[in-house]
């Protein structure tokens, strides 16, 4: 039977406003690559950044009802993240849902299918993250769920989990390992401004990590 859970655990706020401040590739890193959206799940303009717990929403193929009930349950700061099987002919919403989503502070949309009214949605620059973008309207024929645990780009999501999205794409860090991610990611980001200070004087990225040894490691010869 169809299912919906009103009541999640979201992460501290403190936890999220810290990770809102680290670009979504090093949290990437941090997490060895893991829990990286697929490619094609992208942002429908530039500049854009979303960090907030995650309300999951699973449609059937073309349908997109639970969506607008997802809306109703979220609170000021969530991200809807939807599961929409990857479909891209049907658009599971537009720029009705994201007013909507704005009016109730919702941080953003992330959708594993289509979506539409893109000149409205960039114009309000309100953050949505689409696998597709096609005119095809929704029906409201088949249930689905809210506040489970779905996938959405082909990564696992629970609700709770912490969502960070910018112009690279979408990263899910599972709420339980938060902390660990989040010192491993602060750790990496002081790292790399470490190493931009270094080639703003003039060295080379190739000296820094020490990959002339990797290269001869790996049986590369140079020849004048």
């Amino acid at each position: 039977m169809p299912l919906i859970k009103k009541n999640i655990v979201r992460p501290n706020k403190k936890l999220m406003e810290a990770f809102y401040k680290i670009p979504v590739a090093l949290i990437s890193d941090a997490m060895d690559r893991f829990n990286t959206m697929d490619s094609q799940i992208k942002p429908l303009f530039e500049g854009v950044k979303i960090c907030g717990p995650a309300i999951t929403v699973r449609e059937m193929v073309g349908c997109n009802i639970m969506i607008h009930k997802a809306i109703e349950i979220a609170e000021e700061g969530d991200v809807i993240v939807v599961d929409g099987r990857g479909h891209k002919d049907t658009a599971l919403g537009g720029w009705i849902i994201c007013l909507n989503a704005k009016m109730k502070g919702i941080a953003g949309i992330v959708v594993d299918g289509a979506w539409r009214d893109v000149r409205e949605i960039r114009k309000a620059k309100y953050p949505v993250f689409t696998r597709a973008i096609v005119p095809n309207g929704p029906h409201k024929g088949y249930p689905g769920d809210i506040n489970i645990q779905i996938q959405c780009g082909g990564v696992p999501v629970n609700p709770g989990d912490i969502i960070v999205g910018d112009d690279d794409g979408v990263v899910v860090v599972p709420r339980e390992e938060a902390e660990i991610v989040l010192d491993k990611a602060c750790k990496l980001m002081k790292k790399e401004e470490e190493v931009k200070k270094k080639v703003l004087e003039g060295k080379l990225t190739i000296d820094i990590y020490g990959f002339q040894e990797k290269l001869k490691q790996l049986g590369v010869r140079e020849e004048e």
